[in-house]
């Protein structure tokens, strides 16, 4: 199979259950939020996620900047800007694509496993008080309620175009576990084959052990002794004297009737 691309909604979505559902934390978490309406003229920051935490003792917002492409990291120099929303701010990336001294030291860094869609902190982002912004959290409010919104991507196209990549990844799964498969196959039917040989390998043996048992042979010792002494026996002497002692006869017997047709004729 070809190598997963990692994409951003696939580390989005474990970040939010970094934030969502788990035992005594449920805050709230947003994808694309900006930091204020929009207007013409007007230069918006658009944080990837932000997470806010349920507290009115220590409030905290934690906002993430989602990085899949190397380049894209390298000439993205808007990002300081994010920091002053955010009591916490991370950089989330698949493993190894930005490195901890890359970053400011308050700044921290998530590293996503793509083999087992997991995330991992490789620094943990240092907390900052900071004065939380009237005008981010109402454009929370009006905007980010919308019904029809894809959770995780920046717009319908990015969520189609995720949508065709997922396709293509089943079908690749699905060739891979058709082979997996027919290989299995394959090798079961073997397996059974030679089964099927030991069987009657055994059922031959089972004849040979019936015939010794009926000669007295009743162990699985005294049946290799018996055979043993079966094929390292040779032909009486006795026997073999008479048998050759019938080869000269019949030569005899064969000059004799030779000499009567040469006489006769």
């Amino acid at each position: 199979m070809s190598k997963q691309k990692v994409r951003a909604d696939m580390i989005l979505r474990q970040l939010r259950k970094r934030h969502v559902g788990k035992a005594n934390l449920d805050d709230v978490f947003l994808t694309e939020v900006k930091n204020g309406r929009s207007w013409v003229g007007r230069n918006l920051l658009i944080l990837d996620a932000l997470a806010i935490r349920k507290s009115w003792v220590k409030p905290c917002f934690t906002g993430y900047e989602v990085k899949v492409d190397r380049g894209d990291f390298m000439r993205d120099h808007k990002w300081p800007g994010y920091v002053q929303y955010c009591h916490q701010f991370y950089f989330a990336c698949p493993t190894g694509l930005i490195q901890p001294e890359e970053l400011p030291n308050e700044v921290g860094l998530i590293w996503y496993n793509p083999e087992k869609d997991s995330l991992y902190t490789k620094r943990k982002a240092l907390y900052r008080p900071i004065e939380i912004s009237t005008e981010m959290l109402m454009y929370i409010v009006m905007s980010k309620m919308d019904s029809d919104r894809h959770p995780f991507f920046s717009d319908k196209r990015e969520f189609f175009e995720a949508m065709r990549e997922d396709k293509k990844d089943r079908k690749e799964l699905g060739y891979y576990v058709a082979r997996e498969t027919r290989e299995l196959i394959n090798s079961l039917r073997a397996d059974k084959r030679r089964m099927e040989r030991l069987e009657t390998q055994g059922e031959v043996l089972q004849e040979i052990k019936n015939v010794l048992n009926e000669h007295g042979v009743n162990t699985y010792r005294d049946m290799a002794e018996a055979l043993d002494k079966a094929l390292n026996t040779g032909i009486p002497p006795e026997i073999l004297s008479k048998v050759n002692r019938m080869g000269e006869l019949a030569a005899e017997i064969d000059n004799l009737i030779q000499v009567k047709k040469a006489v006769n004729e």
